[in-house]
Parts: structure tokens; C-alpha cells; sequence
């Protein structure tokens, strides 16, 4: 019996630290995002916004996205020119069902090109209280350096899926 009560102690004691996570996430955390972010897009200038996700309560986001853009690609055929779009890519500060926050980020792609989803990349669980301007800052230039990769980078381009002819083996 010892053992139950030490176990019910703890579980009690985890079902408080989910409740004190989502009230820093609601009071103070997800507010400050909301403002830091926007001033960030405010401050420098890019086709990028701040928002948030609260469609689901206890399991809101808070992020940073890039706008859709002509990518440049343009399909063409005898019947029509369609331009392909670059569909953003994001930072999310997501809460998790315990309260906690993933730090992630996904990447841009170009609609119609791959039938893969976008590339995801979790940079970190953490507390709602661990959100600080310095953190928040740390995680927007890591975005940038990542979102200055892809665009520099040609490895993900391969395989133009929609474009290939069924029994060719290409």
C-alpha cells in the first residue's frame, strides 16, 4: 500500500504541474510571443506575420510564418500556365497535452511539385516559463538560418513526382 500512496501522491503532484504549465502558457507566455513575434515582423521587414493557432484550447500555437509567394516555377502546356507557389514555412511554439511547448520548425515547399509533406524539424520541448526574449531569439535566428538554407539549398528539389510518365521507371 505504500507504494500506491507514494504513486497516487506523484500522479497528483503531475496533474498540478500540467495545470501550472497551461496558466503560464495562458497569463504570460502565449501573450508575450504574440507581441514579441509581432514586433519582430513589424521591426524587420519580410513577407512574414505572427499569429495564432486557438482552435483547440490546451493545445495552442504561437507562430511566426512566411507568406505564400509566386515561387518562380511556372508549369506550362498547351491549355494553361499555372505558377507554382513557395507555401511559407513557419516557427511554432505549439503546446503539447501535458502543458509543455515544442519549439519546431516547417520548412517552405513549392505547391504541387512532390507529393511529400513539408519537412518538420523539433527544436526543443520546453516550460512555458523557459519563453524569455532571449530564448524566443534564439529560436527566430535559428529559423532564419534554416529558412536561408533551403533557399540555398537544391537537395529536396529531386523527383518532380507529378511529371513522370506511369511504367518508365523514372
Amino acid at each position: 500500500m505504500e507504494n500506491i500512496s507514494e504513486l497516487t501522491q506523484q500522479y497528483t503532484t503531475v496533474l498540478q504541474k500540467v495545470q501550472e504549465r497551461r496558466e503560464c502558457w495562458r497569463a504570460r507566455s502565449k501573450p508575450f510571443l504574440i507581441q514579441f513575434l509581432t514586433g519582430v515582423t513589424q521591426q524587420h521587414k519580410l513577407n512574414w506575420k505572427a499569429g495564432a493557432n486557438e482552435l483547440m484550447l490546451g493545445l495552442e500555437a504561437v507562430y511566426l510564418v512566411f507568406d505564400h509567394e509566386p515561387s518562380g516555377i511556372v508549369e506550362q502546356s498547351p491549355f494553361s500556365v499555372v505558377q507554382k507557389m513557395k507555401i511559407g514555412g513557419f516557427l511554432s511554439f505549439s503546446q503539447t497535452r501535458n502543458g509543455q511547448i515544442i519549439v519546431w520548425i516547417s520548412y517552405p515547399f513549392i505547391d504541387g511539385m512532390t507529393d511529400e509533406k513539408p519537412r518538420t524539424d523539433m527544436l526543443e520541448t520546453i516550460e512555458p516559463e523557459e519563453i524569455t526574449e532571449e530564448n524566443v531569439t534564439r529560436y527566430i535566428q535559428k529559423f532564419l538560418e534554416e529558412i536561408i538554407e533551403w533557399e540555398n539549398n537544391a537537395r529536396d528539389e529531386i523527383g518532380f513526382v507529378r511529371h513522370r510518365k506511369p511504367g518508365n521507371g523514372h
